[in-house]
Order: structure tokens, then C-alpha cells, then sequence
């Protein structure tokens, strides 16, 4: 702080600080004989100069605080000296190897611990700064290491508290789960590093696929529309060639139209046949015989319903239909199927349409709908049904494809065209 304050580069990579006022510090041993000073007193005298000098800007140092006097009575002078300097606002370091004084570090809301790591199988320094961690005191094994001699260090272990050893202990193990914390979080980083880099090679060879599928599709179309301009200069040859100009130029115009459906159709990859139907020839009214859009056999009307629907009787089913799916009026005396002797049918629900819609219904339930109605299409000869699911998370969907792709009666299915619902909706055709 002293060095940025004074214009010095300070000896670390990155530092960001604060502007001090001033920096109070007791560090060393100032004891005097001269001045009738023991270690303990000039201690106190020092820190008592500086908690008059201290402010909310100032930086307090503190080393071994509560040295050389009664641990006890050390730890409980530490902790008030440290509120005191908390009161004041200043920022207060302080070094200790006093338990109490490692207790109100880890229990007290804003003031934290840090120790400086070592190995304790070779008692030498790490160098790692551990923030969050109070440190551990090894004076016996440090005098192990510097000579004294093993009985002299076994009884200095026994006479040790076992509230001293249980907190060591707990020390140590604080310590282990750290290091075993920071080791994980390393791991994590390196997997997220991974996973990242995985996910930006993934990202590029998807641009370079897509990169590659549009200039596929730019090749297909470009010949595509090649084509069609020769169909098309071909066809104005064609019209060039007639006398009947006029006529051979709307001839034209319609052979034009059918040439840009015929490229939309192959490039969509979609069938769509809609079959222009004229009207009925004679009126639909109850008791009228008709042919039905999508029905094998003729059915009966039975009642006319709202919103220009139709109930009708196919065989041994109630259908209801749109007006506009009657193909044609057939003559009174036409012959309707025979039911077959000695069956009856009874449905439960309402007449059948040919469509249902099973959203928002469970998987299993939904598969029991579709396949009753499909049996009920399949008896009223039905030819062609929509099955609603709806998009979702696709499970309606799956299911009801298994459901279909083992049905005897079911033909082929397929996804409606997008006018009709697209993938939301599935379309059956039932077998003849």
C-alpha cells in the first residue's frame, strides 16, 4: 500500500487498492530495559497509540496479537482490541496463535480467517495463501524437527488438552476438504473448458454442414430453374408456332402455373391432391342418399345439423360431415349396404367424425381413443382420418405412430400438410 501510495510499482501481477491515510502497524519485540519496557508492555503501549490515531481510512497491522501474557487472558484482550479497531472502521489485519482469537474469526459476521499453508509430513512452508481457513499451530512438531529430544516432545503432546487436540484436528480436516474443494473446482473448470471447446467445435462443424447443405440446395434449385425456363421457353416456341395465338397464350399461362406447382411440390417433398367436386346434383335433405368425400359406401342423412353439417348413417355408423363433403346425390332407390345378420353396434359416444383430437390427454389414454375411433372409421369405410395431438414434447406423437404402424387397418400415415396443423397433426389412411 505504502509503495502504490508512493508511486512504486508493487511487487504483484494485478493489485487493486485503497488509499490509506495512514498505516499503524505493531510488529517486532520494542522491550526496554532502559526504559523499564517488557515485551507485554510495549505491546500495549504501541497499540494504545494506535487505536487514537485510528480512522476509517487507516490500515492496522497487528503481529502475534496477545503475545506474552496468560493465553487466556490474551484472547479476551485480542477480541476487544480487534472490536474496538472494527468500531473505528479501519482495516485491521491481525496475526495470532491463540485459539480464542481463531474462534471469533470463524464465528464473528465480518471478520474472516487465512492462514498460510504447510506440509506436515515435511513441515515445510507451501506458500498458499488459504482464505476461510483458520491456521494450525505446529510448535512441537517444530521443535520436533529442529532436535529436542522425543521424550522430552512426547510429554510436552500428553500434557496437551484434548479440547486442543480435538481442534486441531478439526483444523486438519478443515484444511484436507479444502484442498479437496480447490482440487474439484479445478476438475470442474477443466471439464467446463472442455465441454466449452466441444461445444465450439460443434458449433463450427454445424455451420460447416449447413454452409455445405445450402450450397447443395442453391445447385438443386439453380438447375432446378434452369429447367423451368426451358419448359417455359419451350412452351412460348410452342405458342410462337400456333395460329390461334390468343388461345395458345392462355394455353400457356395455365401450363406456366401448373410447371411453378409442379416445382414447389418437388422441393417441399409435399403431396397435396384436392380434388375439385362439383356440386350435388339433387338437394340434400333428411332421407337422402349421398356419397360421401372419403367414404366407400353410400350413407343415408339422417338430420341436418348446424354450421352446414350433415348427420348421415354409413353402414352400421352415425356419421357427422361437412355439406361440403357430399360428392353426389344419389337416385332414392339406391341400394344401401345390408347390416350383417346378427350384429349389432352400440356406441357410446357422440356420431363419429373424421377427425379426433386427443391434446393434452395422457399417452396411454390417447392411444385408447385413437384406436376405437379408428376401428369405428374403418366399419363406417372411412377412408382417410386426422388424429390432433399437437406438438408438445413429441410423446403424444411417438405414441400414436406405434399405435398406427401396428393397426391392420391403417394403410399409411403421415404428418398433415401445414396448412392442415403440419407435424401436430397426423393424418391416417385406412385400408379399402
Amino acid at each position: 500500500s505504502l509503495m502504490a501510495q508512493a508511486g512504486l510499482p508493487v511487487t504483484a501481477s494485478s493489485a487493486e487498492l485503497p488509499v490509506f491515510d495512514q498505516v499503524l502497524a505493531d510488529i517486532g519485540d520494542n522491550q526496554s530495559i532502559q526504559e523499564s519496557l517488557s515485551t507485554f508492555t510495549a505491546h500495549i503501549r504501541r497499540i494504545r497509540e494506535m487505536l487514537e490515531l485510528a480512522s476509517p481510512h487507516s490500515l492496522i497491522l497487528l503481529d502475534e496479537l496477545g503475545r506474552a501474557t496468560d493465553p487466556e487472558e490474551a484472547g479476551a484482550l485480542g477480541i476487544a482490541i480487534l472490536e474496538r479497531f472494527r468500531a473505528s472502521g479501519a482495516f485491521t489485519l491481525a496475526s495470532t496463535h491463540l485459539t480464542r482469537l481463531k474462534v471469533y474469526g470463524a464465528t464473528t459476521p465480518g471478520v474472516g480467517n487465512a492462514a498460510v499453508g504447510f506440509d506436515e509430513n515435511t513441515l515445510q512452508p507451501t506458500y498458499k495463501l488459504q482464505v476461510g481457513l483458520p491456521g494450525k499451530s505446529a510448535g512441537i512438531e517444530v521443535a520436533a524437527r529442529l532436535g529436542l529430544p522425543e521424550a522430552l516432545i512426547e510429554h510436552a503432546r500428553a500434557l496437551v488438552g484434548t479440547e486442543h487436540h480435538e481442534l486441531e484436528r478439526l483444523l486438519r480436516e478443515l484444511q484436507q476438504r479444502l484442498e479437496r474443494t480447490k482440487e474439484m473446482e479445478q476438475d470442474l473448470q477443466r471439464r467446463l473448458e472442455a465441454v466449452g471447446a466441444r461445444e465450439r467445435q460443434l458449433k463450427e462443424e454445424f455451420k460447416r454442414k449447413l454452409a455445405a447443405r445450402v450450397a447443395e440446395l442453391e445447385g438443386k434449385l439453380e438447375a432446378a430453374l434452369a429447367e423451368f425456363e426451358g419448359r417455359v421457353q419451350e412452351i412460348f416456341q410452342k405458342i410462337q408456332a400456333e395460329q390461334e395465338r390468343q388461345r395458345l397464350a392462355e394455353l400457356a399461362r395455365r401450363r406456366l402455373a401448373q410447371a411453378k406447382r409442379e416445382l414447389r411440390e418437388r422441393f417441399e417433398a409435399e403431396v397435396s391432391a384436392v380434388a375439385e367436386t362439383p356440386p350435388p346434383s339433387r338437394r340434400v335433405e333428411p332421407g337422402a342418399i349421398v356419397r360421401l368425400r372419403g367414404v366407400r359406401q353410400p350413407a343415408r342423412v339422417l338430420r341436418m345439423l348446424k354450421d352446414d353439417r350433415l348427420e348421415v348413417e354409413a353402414g352400421l355408423l352415425k356419421l357427422q360431415v361437412s355439406y361440403d363433403d357430399v360428392i353426389e346425390v344419389l337416385p332414392p332407390n339406391t341400394p344401401l349396404p345390408k347390416p350383417l345378420a346378427g350384429v349389432e353396434l352400440e356406441l357410446a359416444h357422440r356420431p363419429l367424425v373424421r377427425e379426433i383430437n386427443v391434446i393434452g390427454k395422457r399417452a396411454d389414454e390417447a392411444c385408447a381413443e385413437v384406436d376405437k375411433f379408428i376401428d369405428a372409421a374403418a366399419l363406417a369405410a372411412v377412408d382417410r382420418v386426422r388424429i390432433i395431438h399437437g406438438h408438445g414434447m413429441g410423446v403424444l406423437r411417438r405414441a400414436i405412430a406405434e399405435l398406427l404402424a401396428s393397426n391392420p387397418h391403417v394403410e399409411r400415415f403421415y404428418p398433415a400438410p401445414p396448412e392442415e396443423g403440419g407435424s401436430g397433426v397426423t393424418i391416417a389412411e385406412l385400408r379399402s
